[in-house]
């Protein structure tokens, strides 16, 4: 069905475009920005399977089926104007140009080609329904997205309530004998359709009615384009139920329970829920399994819960996939065995739990190739956790050979699929360059994704890029807001990191008794670093009252409990050593043993390596007069990460431990002369300096020297 000049190769990219459009468009939730997603969505597929938007296009206006199969995505290309993101030199512009009109056109094209055929209203490929179906959403979002965002908010009302009895409101549509709902994936439907030879639709107008009694039901339900009325919306329920409208079934059992027009009776809502659910109506088998998991009109029993949830999960209703992915079985052993079943009978959510049990060793041993092969058979049917989790064996080389270019396609994937914990593992891949092309800004811009999510780590990741300014502008105070998100979801890091940002002033007014709370609570969690430091805050009053019984014994809790030793000799290893310093510096502020400190704090040995708490130990240090603490802050100034380089500060401190005869202070003041960093510039003065350097043992000064007086 296409020209000659059209390879076999992109006849098979554009129909599979076709389908995989389809497929993003019908499970648009966020329809106030529902073309940003799915421009995102084109780009990362056209960027992944490498191919050119314009030449897409071209291909597609080419084609001797353009109207009855691509007219939609014409469409939608001429509607937003879809770039390439050119990046080259010369003058080409590979802007798609926008052009409304001609958008509004194509999208009526296919559909009026279908509906203008009275006679005989045939559909001879199922590229021409994806057409017609995709043309009808984006002309519903052409004109009512006002409407579509107000049923939005409702779908969204209920699904922030967990093990919440739900409504049906479905669309369905008969295409030539064959019913669809608009509202779910029905390719493997049409594939089956234009595989029979019996298209026939004997009670299309009955069904057709009795939806519409039930859609006006919830219309007066809930006051939507008409005044609330629950006793009508009621009425309209009952006469589609007794017609046979299992979703209007369903909402007659949701009144029942919930004294909706008519007075509660639990009993009657539980038999009005199984009688929809033998019908196959998905929120009536939820429905059914929260009243056998909770009692509610029949007697409690797990079993039949799980069940119930299973079939409702089984045709891909995220509620019910949700319950059983939380675990409703607790028996390990049964849980096991129920997904092995119902992962045999090709139920999506259970395959990726089967996986998952294979994975993890839950209920079985650990079979990493057999957890391969159902992530892979869940994820290619759109589960985004199968798809997460299949990029990290990807990634890992677990139950497959390792290969990063696939475990960044499935993160992309599961990403674009909401998964925040694919955009976490993602966002590394980008600031890495590991299976993409590095690129930190995208990094940080999937770390954000995720961390506007809800997930912890990404949150606590996110205040370190903006404290740091990776992949961003440096911005304290959104490091303090995003490691207080981090803290607030149980990141126990980023208590000592918010405790550091009040006790320094980092990005909030300095506040040393929240920051001796912030402390003391990432030291409660275990967080060895924090222990040392409160019990420095305990030692010298920092937010608190002097208490230097409690600072030893924090010190003797982050060092493991050893003795207390009475010389540097006696230490055997790195946190001895730590808790020996801080000892040490309780006794009149030791400027030596805050000097020490600091270099355990700046190279990381025996505590987390952090820059700011080096400078702070160095500060104390070098303000009683310790050379070696006065050069190392100065280095800090003329090339901090955390601290802003401030060269001028960089010279002052340089000059004063240079001066006291600290060798590489000479030499760094020698640079700082010779380059004109921090003061003027002095050739005479760089050479003065750089031979005391080497009068006191820098050989490395001679190299120098020699370069300069050439």
């Amino acid at each position: 069905m296409s020209l000659n000049k059209i390879s076999k190769e992109d006849e098979n990219f554009l129909k599979e475009f076709l389908k995989e459009f389809y497929r993003q468009i019908i499970k648009i939730e966020n329809y106030t920005k529902y073309e940003n997603i799915l421009m995102e969505w084109i780009k990362e597929f056209f960027n992944y399977n490498e191919k050119d938007l314009k030449k897409i296009l071209k291909l597609m206006e080419d084609h001797e089926e353009k109207e009855n199969w691509f007219s939609s995505l014409i469409g939608f290309f001429y509607e937003y104007g879809i770039n390439n993101n050119d990046d080259d030199d010369d003058n080409d512009d590979d802007d798609i140009i926008i052009d409304k009109n001609k958008s509004f056109k194509l999208y009526l094209l296919s559909i009026n080609n279908y509906e203008n055929d009275k006679n005989n209203k045939k559909l001879i490929s199922i590229y021409q329904l994806l057409n017609i179906i995709i043309s009808k959403y984006l002309l519903s979002f052409y004109y009512y997205k006002d409407i579509l965002y107000k049923r939005n908010i409702t779908i969204k009302e209920f699904k922030s309530l967990e093990n919440t009895h739900v409504m049906s409101y479905n669309q369905f549509e008969n295409f030539n004998g064959l019913e669809i709902n608009l509202c779910k994936d029905e390719i493997n439907s049409m594939e089956k359709y234009f595989e029979s030879t019996d298209k026939s639709s004997n009670d299309y107008d009955n069904k057709k009615e009795l939806m519409e009694l039930n859609n006006l039901g919830y219309c007066y339900q809930y006051g939507i384009e008409k005044k609330k009325d629950e006793f009508k919306a009621f009425k309209l329920y009952l006469k589609a139920a007794e017609g046979g409208n299992s979703d209007a079934q369903n909402n007659l059992g949701y009144c029942y329970q919930n004294g909706i027009g008519v007075t509660k009776d639990e009993k009657k809502a539980f038999e009005c829920y199984l009688k929809a659910a033998n019908e196959d109506d998905l929120h009536a088998q939820y429905n059914l399994g929260i009243c056998y998991q909770n009692g509610i009109g029949i007697n409690k029993d797990n079993k039949k819960a799980f069940e119930w949830y299973l079939k409702s999960a089984k045709g891909e209703y995220s509620p019910a996939q949700n319950i059983l992915e939380n675990g409703l079985e607790k028996d390990e052993n049964k849980a096991f065995e129920y997904y092995k079943k119902s992962a045999n009978q090709e139920y999506l959510n259970a395959q990726f739990e089967l996986g998952y049990c294979y994975d993890k060793g839950i209920g079985t041993k650990i079979y990493r190739e057999k957890a391969f092969e159902l992530y892979k058979i869940a994820a290619e049917k759109d589960h985004y956790m199968s798809q997460c989790n299949l990029g990290i064996l990807y990634e890992n080389g677990n139950g497959t050979e390792k290969d990063l270019k696939q475990a960044s396609y499935w993160y992309s994937k599961a990403a674009e699929n909401g998964c925040e914990k694919a955009c976490y593992y993602l966002s590394f891949f980008y600031v890495l360059g590991k299976g993409v092309e590095k690129d930190i800004v995208k990094g940080f811009e999937y770390l954000k994704k995720s961390a506007e999510k809800g997930y912890s780590d990404a949150q606590f990741e996110l205040g370190y890029y903006y404290y740091y300014g990776i992949g961003t502008k440096k911005d304290l105070s959104m490091a303090v807001y995003w490691f207080s998100k981090a803290a607030e979801n149980g990141c126990k890091t980023a208590l000592h990191n918010l405790g550091e940002c009040y006790e320094l002033g980092n990005g909030v007014d300095k506040n040393e008794i929240k920051a001796f709370e912030y402390y003391k609570k990432s030291a409660k969690y275990g967080d060895m670093d924090a222990k040392f430091i409160l019990g420095y805050c305990y030692v010298n009053g920092i937010g608190t009252e002097i208490n230097k019984e409690k600072g030893f014994k924090l010190y003797d809790e982050a060092a493991g409990n050893s003795d207390y030793k009475e010389y540097e000799e006696e230490i055997v290893d790195n946190l001895d050593e730590v808790k020996y310093w801080y000892q040490k510096a309780a006794k009149n502020d030791n400027k030596y043993a805050l000097y020490k400190l600091g270099e355990f704090y700046q190279y990381g040995n025996g505590v987390g390596q952090n820059e700011m708490r080096a400078f702070v130990f160095y500060k104390k240090s070098a303000d009683q007069g310790f050379i070696d603490a006065q050069y190392k802050l100065g280095d800090i100034y003329s090339k901090g990460t955390e601290i802003e380089i401030n060269k001028e500060k960089a010279f002052e401190l340089y000059e004063l431990a240079a001066e006291g005869g600290n060798v590489n202070a000479q030499r760094s003041l020698a640079s700082l002369y010779e380059k004109g960093e921090g003061t003027e510039q002095s050739k005479e003065k760089a050479i003065y300096w750089y031979e005391k350097a080497i009068e006191n043992g820098c050989p490395k000064s001679q190299g120098l020297l020699n370069v300069l007086t050439q």
